[in-house]
């Protein structure tokens, strides 16, 4: 089959389950507005469509008005993230490709994506829509309403990584369908090492923003580290100013909390260099509010590492508490230091729980489950 993927950029999510269908004998294209700078483009490299001269322009006259320069804001996020590509460059390039699917990303918030809607509709290509929505959960009123209307009106069917609440076992449609992100086993139990210098190294991954809160674990990391040896490693992006400048309040506030030689900033790795890092520690912590579906803790399991995450998170539907790690409620700092307290107790309990992690992805995260979800969902269909 041909498939075209459209979405506002490629993220690295997405790299694994590419090589998967290009490894079966497929045909994948990805056709973005921008290129971000940490992606792996080790399978596939996509057509960057870029936006319309109308749209930048746009763009630059509001951004005139309100003082900010939308032009300039970071690839992929905010009003960029919804902007339109030359229309006819994105025509030409779908008649070109000739796809038998094609995989929209969030259809109905940005421009993009209904005119990505439109276009294959044109074709006759296959539609299969890809949000982040909770699969299971309760569609009531309009809601429902514009949805099963759009899923008639397309005949497109709809996937998810996220599943939702188990309080709420069934899905919001009958066409939506939870498909989990998938990854390569990477480093695996026997061959990791564990309590690199004698310390318990915990690793965070996250945008220099405010929202992935770094902060809440560096003031968990303080209280900690009275009683363990820790150290904190924080990996993120930086390319904006605001990144800069989050970056240097929590370098201040590292330093005040007395952590300054237990942390470690880092920014701007490349895919391979961030895969090192996992490898090196012992925990993974995302502390992050408002995350829709994160995929650094599955990247986190396929290296061993237990995963401690916020209630926040889409995909904490990948942690089986207990026992391959923890669930936190959001910006509770008591509950996360209760969380890595229990596990720093005894350090048997990071091993067995990043060796829970490990089977977790060999059994239900491998790459060959995505493209038999994804061909079992067309045919099903057509």
């Amino acid at each position: 089959m041909r498939f075209v993927y459209t979405a506002p950029r490629y993220h690295t999510n997405q790299h694994f389950p590419v090589k998967a269908l290009l490894e079966a004998g497929h045909e994948v294209s990805f056709l973005t507005l921008t290129q971000g700078q940490s992606e792996e483009y080790a399978a596939l490299r996509p057509t960057v469509l870029g936006y319309s001269t109308m749209y930048d322009t746009l763009c630059r006259l509001l951004g005139k008005c309100i003082g900010k320069d939308l032009v300039g804001i970071a690839e992929g996020g905010g009003i960029r993230a919804g902007g339109i590509p030359p229309v006819l460059r994105f025509w030409r390039a779908m008649r070109r490709l000739r796809p038998s699917v094609v995989i929209v990303r969030n259809p109905q918030r940005s421009a993009y994506g209904l005119l990505s809607v439109l276009i294959a509709k044109l074709i006759g290509a296959r539609l299969i829509f890809y949000t982040q929505e909770l699969h299971n959960r309760r569609f009531r009123g309009w809601k429902r309403l514009v949805y099963s209307f759009t899923l008639w009106a397309t005949g497109a069917e709809w996937m998810t990584p996220v599943l939702g609440s188990p309080d709420q076992p069934e899905p919001a449609s009958g066409r939506l369908h939870y498909v989990p992100f998938v990854m390569e086993p990477q480093t695996g139990p026997q061959e990791k090492r564990w309590f690199m210098e004698g310390a318990i190294n915990i690793l965070a991954i996250g945008k220099y923003q405010p929202r992935k809160n770094h902060r809440l674990l560096l003031e968990v990391a303080a209280r900690l580290s009275n009683r363990y040896p820790i150290r904190v490693t924080i990996i993120g992006e930086c390319s904006t100013v605001d990144h800069r400048r989050e970056l240097e309040n929590l370098k201040r506030r590292s330093e005040r909390l007395g952590l300054k030689d237990k942390t470690d900033f880092k920014r701007n790795l490349s895919f391979s260099e961030m895969q090192e890092q996992y490898a090196k520690h012992d925990i993974f912590v995302l502390a992050s509010r408002d995350e829709p579906a994160a995929f650094s803790p599955l990247e986190a399991m396929a290296h061993s590492l237990p995963v401690v995450c916020s209630d926040a998170n889409g995909t904490k539907c990948y942690i089986r508490p207990g026992e391959n790690g923890f669930v936190f409620r959001s910006d509770d700092r008591n509950d996360l230091e209760s969380c890595l307290d229990n596990m720093a107790r005894e350090r048997k309990n990071f091993v067995e729980m990043g060796h829970r992690s490990y089977q977790l992805v060999v059994s239900e995260h491998a790459p060959a489950r995505y493209v038999e979800s994804l061909l079992d969902l067309i045919n099903q269909r057509y």
